[in-house]
């Protein structure tokens, strides 16, 4: 969960990067769902504040309970403006059966590419030794050469409901990670960095009336060497509207050296149907604590008015659903030390 502390920091960071000097590095190859806001272009165009909607697929990433929610088999996929490029790749089974059950029984499977980089030079400027502290590869904040790094994971999820309560779903997800770096330029010669663990998150949604869900997501909460997170969230649906808040608490440990965290973060996104098939989407990202032992006080130096948005929409025919977002890029505007903004599309397909 490493990872997703980077992001936090980068997407704080990435609001005053633009007043700064770039790092003095060449990057060839930048992208990942980690440098965005997630995964899931709906989710990521509401802002992330998905923990109590999660009634999609990339539920998976944003709460996993929210896969016992969907009403049939589903297959989603995530790609940037290069169709080569999958971000995000999941399964949600859902047979007749297992929704009959007491239980109402989901299972899924993602894969996510997590982050991905190519760049060189001299890591100790600017932003860039921020990004060596707060990632998983082992090298000095000083360091000059070429990082090649790789991360993915795996996600293995059950979800249901308690039988004896019905109104609550929980979910479960056993996530496999790994993260391989080489070394290259000025560098070359170093051992290949492989880091891999396994860890838990788990997901509850709770919901006694038509118009209103909450939700909850526990983080990693079984590491003693990774940061946790707490995410609470609410949904109201208001006629064509649905609304979306979420507020996330990260804290903790982090590297082996248990460097500490501590950030909070509130997300706000909304929903509207469109009719004919078409719904528009918004979202605001606002950043009240940042800090690290390392690093201090990310939140100071953040200008006005000191939140990220996004913006986007989606259209369905039939079992198909193509979703569309656009949103300030904060891990290449922090790594580049300039405004970046990106597009995300997803294609989700019911069975």
């Amino acid at each position: 969960m490493k990872r997703k502390l980077l992001l936090a920091s980068m997407a704080l960071c990435a609001l005053c990067a633009c007043g700064a000097r770039a790092a003095a590095l060449d990057v060839h190859e930048l992208n990942g769902s980690d440098l965005g806001m997630g995964v899931g272009a709906r989710s990521i165009a509401m802002g992330g504040a998905f923990t109590a909607l999660a009634d999609d697929a990339s539920a998976l990433y944003w709460n996993p309970a929210g896969i016992s929610q969907l009403e049939r088999t589903e297959a989603m996929m995530m790609m940037d403006i290069n169709p080569a490029r999958y971000s995000y790749k999941a399964l949600v089974l859902r047979p007749e059966d297992w929704k009959e059950s007491r239980a109402n029984w989901a299972f899924g499977v993602a894969r996510t590419n997590r982050l991905k980089y190519i760049a060189d030079g001299d890591w100790s400027q600017g932003n860039a030794s921020h990004l060596i502290d707060l990632s998983m590869i082992n090298v000095e904040r000083t360091y000059v050469g070429g990082l090649n790094s790789r991360t993915n994971d795996w996600r293995f999820t059950l979800a249901g409901n308690l039988p004896e309560h019905p109104n609550l779903k929980i979910g479960a997800t056993y996530i496999d990670f790994k993260c391989v770096t080489t070394f290259y330029a000025q560098g070359a010669g170093r051992v290949c960095q492989t880091v891999a663990y396994d860890t838990m998150d788990f997901g509850f949604l709770y919901q006694d009336r038509e118009d209103m869900r909450f939700g909850m997501t526990l983080r990693n909460p079984l590491e003693q060497t990774k940061p946790k997170y707490v995410t609470l969230g609410a949904a109201w649906f208001r006629g064509r509207n649905t609304y979306t808040l979420d507020m996330e608490r990260i804290f903790g440990n982090y590297s082996s050296d248990l460097r500490q965290v501590r950030f909070w973060m509130v997300r706000a996104g909304v929903e509207r149907d469109m009719l004919n098939g078409w719904k528009a989407r918004g979202g605001l990202v606002v950043p009240i604590k940042a800090w690290t032992s390392t690093l201090g006080n990310i939140s100071d130096n953040l200008p006005s008015p000191g939140f990220g948005g996004a913006v986007g929409a989606g259209y369905t025919w039939r079992d198909t659903t193509l979703d569309v977002a656009v949103y300030g890029d904060p891990g290449k505007s922090y790594v580049e030390g300039k405004k970046k903004f990106a597009t995300v599309f997803t294609l989700r397909q019911k069975f």
